[in-house]
Order: C-alpha cells, then structure tokens, then sequence
C-alpha cells in the first residue's frame, strides 16, 4: 500500500457559509481574479456539482501537474481527487461548519489532503508534509482575504 501524507488545516471566514462554499467552487473565479497566485487552473469541464479541472502547483521545487475530478454534494462540501498527474490518487476535502467566534458569524472551513508518497522516497514524507501544512495554511489565508477583503459576489 502506498504511503500517503495527510495532512488537515482549519480558519475561520467571517462571511455566512453559502458564501464560502460558493467563493470555494467558483474555479472561474478564482482563476479571473487570481486567488492563489502560486496555484493555475484550467477548467476542462463543469456542470452542476461536477467539474473536471487542471492544476499546477510547484512542491518541493517540482511543477506538478495534476488533472482533477470535482464532486460537491448536497451540503456544499466539496471533494477534489486527482485523476491524472504526479499526485494521481490523491484528494482535497473542503466542509463548511457555520460557526460563531468572537461574537462573529462566520464558516469555519475544514480542509483536508492527503497526497501519495512517490515509491523509494519514503524519507521524503516529512518535508513533503511540512511543505504541503505551508501551502495549504497561505491558500486558505488567500480565500479569507478573498471573502472578507476584496468581498467575493458569485457569478450571477
């Protein structure tokens, strides 16, 4: 069984959940106005609760690329899984809590990676991890800048 890294990361986004679950599946969004600057997306596909999506992304000074299947079930949470790529088999999870802090309402988002270990590079795992706990804490940081400062409207 291949090794895999896992790795889980959670914010608060003071903005009501059906906006964050909205700003989070809009890839033409987030590629129009360039959330995550260290991130490209090409959208291959899309239709209601689907997508199909390209992504490249530069880990461990590697450019990976990887093509994804999206499906977003009914409760808005969103689930990412590289079909095709240096990450095939591995996935993002995004769910979305409505939540309460400091006397705000907000969504608190919970994410969740886990990507394959390539074969004989075992030792790797840690400096992957460390790697993928600092990619994945600044793009959430984006998408709160992103709905909470530059105000996200959905597509109408």
């Amino acid at each position: 069984m291949p090794r895999t890294v896992r790795v889980n990361h959670r914010i608060f986004i003071g903005a009501p959940p059906s906006a964050v679950r909205a700003q989070f599946a809009d890839l033409y969004h987030h590629i129009e106005t360039n959330v995550h600057p260290k991130l490209k997306f090409e959208v291959l596909a899309q239709e209601p609760g689907r997508a199909r999506f390209t992504q490249e992304v530069k880990l461990l000074g590697l450019k990976q690329r990887d093509v994804f299947e999206r499906t977003i079930a009914g409760d808005g949470s969103i689930h990412d899984v590289s079909v095709e790529g240096f990450n095939k088999g591995g996935s993002l999870d995004f769910s979305f809590i409505p939540t309460r802090m400091q006397g705000k309402e907000g969504t608190e988002v919970d994410i969740t990676i886990r990507l394959p270990v390539p074969p004989l590079l075992g030792w790797l795992a840690p400096v992957l991890e460390k790697q993928v706990r600092r990619e994945v804490t600044a793009a959430a940081l984006e998408d709160k800048y992103d709905l909470e400062q530059r105000g996200y409207r959905p597509a109408s």
